[in-house]
Parts: C-alpha cells; sequence; structure tokens
C-alpha cells in the first residue's frame, strides 16, 4: 500500500499526532497551533484522544494523545473509528540519541529483527510515504539554512513502532535532548516542514546499508528527484531475507534499490542482490540514480 489521495472522498485528512508526554511534541505543536487556523472538532464518547482540530483550510487534522508515540498500533483504525480518517499520519515527536547532536530527522517505522522493544511487532514495517519524508526533509533543510541554525537534517533508518498501521505514517523529529525538544526554533522548523508536507507521488528506493543516520541516502534525497522508504542500516542487514524485503518494496512503492556499497559486507550485499533480482527490482548506484533523476531544484 502507497501514498493515498489526501482528498478523498472518504474525508480522509493528513493527521499530525502530538503527544502530551513528548516535550519536543509539544514544542511543535505550539507552533503548529501558531501557523494555521484551526477549529475544535468534537470527539466521540471513548474515542481515546484528548483533542482534536482540523485546519480551517481543510487539510489537516491535529490530534493529541496522552500516551507515546511508538505504542500507537492500530491508530489509523481508531482515527477511523472517531469519524476521523486518515491519509497519512504524521507523528510530531522527539528523537533522543546519546551523541547528543542537534538534529531535525524523518523516518519511518519498522522492526527489521525478531524484536519490538519500542513498539509494533517483531519483522513487520509500517506503510512509508517517500513523498511525505521527501517533502519533510527538505523543507527542514530550508529552513534550517534559511535560519542559520546548527542543526542536523537528516533521513534515520527504519526502526521503532507503531508498525501495525495501514495508512501511511511518518515521524518528523527534534532531538536529541531536552535543551533542542524545548528549541522554539527547532520547533518552528519542523512545524512548518510538516505544513508544508506534500503527497506527490516520486521516485521511490528502498535503502541498505550505512549508519542509523542514513547520510548517503539523505544526500541523494535532497539533490535529486528521488526518495526513500525503508531504510536498513548495516546493523540490521543480517536480519533481511526475502520476505522483509518484499515487505519492505510493497509497503514503500519502491521501483528500484539502493546499496550504501562501501558499509556493506559483500556477502550482504551478495544475498541482499540476489533477492532484488528475484523480485524484479534494480540496484542503481549513486552516480546512475544521479544520471537518470538529475539535480533537484
Amino acid at each position: 500500500m502507497i501514498d493515498i489521495d489526501p482528498e478523498n472522498a472518504n474525508n480522509s485528512k493528513i493527521t499530525i499526532i502530538c503527544s502530551a508526554p513528548d516535550l519536543a511534541s509539544q514544542n511543535i505543536k505550539t507552533h503548529l497551533l501558531n501557523l494555521k487556523k484551526w477549529k475544535n472538532l468534537e470527539l466521540p464518547l471513548e474515542s481515546g484522544f484528548s483533542a482534536a482540530r482540523e485546519s480551517t483550510d481543510g487539510k489537516f487534522r491535529l490530534v493529541d494523545i496522552e500516551e507515546i508515540h511508538v505504542f500507537q498500533d492500530g491508530l489509523d483504525r481508531k482515527l477511523e473509528a472517531a469519524g476521523f480518517p486518515a491519509s497519512l499520519i504524521i507523528f510530531a515527536s522527539k528523537h533522543r540519541s546519546k551523541e547528543e547532536i542537534n538534529s531535525l530527522t524523518v523516518h519511518c517505522t519498522g522492526n527489521p529483527s525478531g524484536e519490538a522493544r519500542l513498539g509494533g511487532h517483531p519483522r513487520q514495517l509500517a506503510v512509508s510515504s517517500p513523498a511525505a519524508m521527501k517533502s519533510i526533509l527538505k523543507e527542514m533543510k530550508r529552513q534550517v539554512e534559511k535560519k542559520s541554525l546548527k542543526y542536523d537534517v537528516t533521513l534515520e533508518v527504519t526502526h521503532h513502532g507503531p508498525t501495525e498501521l495501514s495508512v501511511p505514517s511518518i515521524y518528523a523529529e527534534i532531538g536529541s535532548t531536552e535543551t533542542q525538544w524545548k528549541d522554539p526554533e527547532a520547533g518552528e522548523v519542523a512545524a512548518k516542514a510538516i505544513l508544508a508536507v506534500s503527497l506527490e507521488k516520486v521516485p521511490a528506493a528502498v535503502g541498505f546499508g550505512g549508519g542509523h543516520y542514513a547520510m548517503r541516502q539523505t544526500g541523494l534525497l535532497l539533490e535529486t528527484r528521488i526518495s526513500f522508504g525503508h531504510n536498513f542500516p548495516k546493523y540490521q542487514l543480517e536480519f533481511v531475507d526475502e520476505a522483509l524485503v518484499k515487505q519492505a518494496v510493497e509497503k514503500s512503492g519502491a521501483e528500484f534499490a539502493y546499496f550504501d556499497r562501501k558499509s556493506m559486507k559483500s556477502e550482504d550485499r551478495n544475498r541482499i542482490s540476489e533477492i532484488l533480482e528475484k523480485l524484479g527490482l534494480r540496484v542503481l548506484k549513486e552516480s546512475e540514480i544521479r544520471e537518470k533523476y538529475g539535480i533537484e531544484d
């Protein structure tokens, strides 16, 4: 399942989820409320949500939850039951890192391994939105440069929950400590980037290799016309088998694959290449992507 038209006749909206205990989420929410006009929506009894609003232009819903984001499996069904069907779910969230780097990140969710310590189900991937990831990350980068902020803007690889969502979803995050989570400049950048989201279809890839911050994939997303759906870093490649690749391709709407070759062991490269060939998906080198999909304006 891939990106859904937000103007769908079933009243689906791009839905932003803000979590009460998440400081970055509340920071982003403050700016979302200031940047657009919103009307309050009436919540049905026992909806499980604490508040809901719709932008007066009819494009977005903003829904408050009291729990943290990663354990929201089935959220799409819960939204629909409340009368708020979503075409895309954007989790406005904090990012935590030991390195304490100033960062603005975007990623999709899933658990490549047999573990699911941070929500979702083992070996399950959520439906991604390459178009949303591209548009939000590009606007984060543009805003950071415009404001001359010292923040890294990067894709993260696929990790944590929720995974049980049939509607496309992504995370838009501020990292990596309380200082950044509460930074109003970062909150404004993240909010503006979320509101600049586009679901216009783009050439999409599944990525393999690299670190947790997918630096080469980030460069390709920002500098060419392509985007990425699911990305698997070098430390997760041992869990990548045919079933997982097939799931990633389908849930990313991927047209081709990309390898961060230097970071991958030859046995992983060969094994995953065989799986992709079996599925009829080409692996494009960085030079081929840049030649075919040009330099992004």
